[in-house]
């Protein structure tokens, strides 16, 4: 009919639903009315029940959780206890279902004949590409959730260890020893070590933390919150899902990462992270502002600062005119409520201190003390030049 558009693509549609009354049920092809019959049953007629596979391909579309008990025990919801977990086990139906276009249908005669979890691992080792990405990796780990027991050497293959190692080698079935791991690693240049780092962290659902050097070097520095970090988080395991280590180091020594995160649709996300982008174009050999460094060193402890630190960046801080070990956990006590209080800006702050005017600028922002003038003033030349 002239005029309406495909439900599922919104292309002009040839074609309507003839089981049911929605007038919005036009179709453009067959191939897009296919697609579309999870979601559209429920407002359909069918004739026979919904059976509970058609729920979990309709959440899968909608991206969110099944809100239907049935269909919740049947496929492994009920027992994935977390919301990282049940996360996850929705990515895995949403790749099974859509990347691999299992249809609800067979995904019910899998699990009413009892087979559910080698018919999903036939499916995805099928298409290689698809057995490196983290919701079937942690498949392969939590198999209990689809009432599978693991066997004692599965329990023995879900060391966290294994899967940044999988990843790295490309092979799902690697099962090396955490020491033969340590051993390896013990001869990787430093950027190949940091990248793997980022791996672990993001591949157990976690986010670096300061003091390791994917922290710095990955820009999770310049988050101002846990709420940016956890986007930060979610942008690299997107990147992870759509490249091998081999690219994701590549994209490192390059000083490139913005490249993958756009090629994956992340732009926006990216650009909503301020000062990001400059962390990114210094992952090779670029030069990080030394603010940056001044933050991981009032974050960590007093007994763990890193000795990767440039003492002379921090020195530009004041730190140099430090007297006693009070005045200098004053002093980091202070930039520590500056970063997380969210005033200012870092970046100004960098600039203020190449000016020699780190009291002034703090001072439009929070209540300082007389001493930290003194602390905060600098005379040597080579310490202003460690800013630049």
């Amino acid at each position: 009919m002239p005029g309406q558009k495909c439900a599922g693509c919104m292309e002009p549609s040839t074609r309507r639903c003839s089981g049911c009354k929605d007038r919005s049920a036009w179709y453009c092809s067959e191939r897009c009315q296919r697609k579309s019959w999870p979601v559209h049953i429920f407002d359909c007629n069918p004739t026979k029940p919904i059976n509970t596979a058609y729920h979990i391909a309709r959440a899968a579309i909608l991206d969110q959780p099944p809100f239907y008990l049935e269909a919740e025990q049947d496929y492994g919801f009920s027992k994935a206890t977390s919301a990282e977990d049940k996360a996850m086990l929705l990515g895995l139906y949403k790749i099974l279902l859509g990347q691999l276009e299992v249809e609800p249908k067979i995904l019910h005669s899998w699990r009413t004949r009892g087979d559910l979890v080698e018919k999903i691992k036939v499916s995805f080792e099928a298409v290689p590409s698809t057995t490196r990405l983290p919701p079937f990796l942690w498949f392969l780990e939590n198999q209990s959730v689809l009432g599978r027991v693991p066997s004692t050497t599965a329990l023995e293959h879900s060391r966290p260890s294994l899967l940044p190692w999988r990843y790295l080698v490309d092979d799902i079935s690697a099962d090396p020893t955490d020491a033969e791991i340590t051993a390896i690693r013990r001869g990787w240049p430093d950027d190949m070590k940091t990248c793997y780092e980022l791996c672990t962290a993001t591949l157990s659902q976690l986010n670096p933390m300061p003091g390791m050097d994917s922290w710095m070097y990955f820009g999770f520095c310049t988050c101002r919150d846990d709420e940016e970090a956890v986007r930060l988080g979610r942008i690299y395991r997107a990147v992870i899902e759509n490249c091998k280590f081999g690219g994701l180091l590549a994209a490192y020594r390059a000083s490139s990462l913005s490249t993958l995160m756009e090629k994956g649709g992340l732009r926006a996300m990216r650009e909503s992270l301020p000062h990001l982008q400059h962390v990114l174009s210094c992952t090779g050999s670029g030069k990080l502002k030394s603010v940056w460094w001044l933050k991981l060193f009032v974050f960590v402890e007093s007994d763990k600062i890193p000795e990767s630190i440039p003492l002379l960046a921090i020195a530009a801080y004041g730190f140099v005119n430090c007297e006693k070990p009070q005045e200098r956990e004053d002093l980091r006590g202070l930039y520590r409520l500056f970063f997380e209080s969210g005033k200012g800006d870092p970046i100004a702050l960098h600039n203020a201190a190449m000016a020699g005017q780190i009291f002034e600028y703090l001072g439009a922002y929070m209540q300082l003390k007389t001493m930290f003038r003194r602390l905060m003033k600098l005379k040597n030349p080579r310490i202003i030049e460690s800013l630049r």
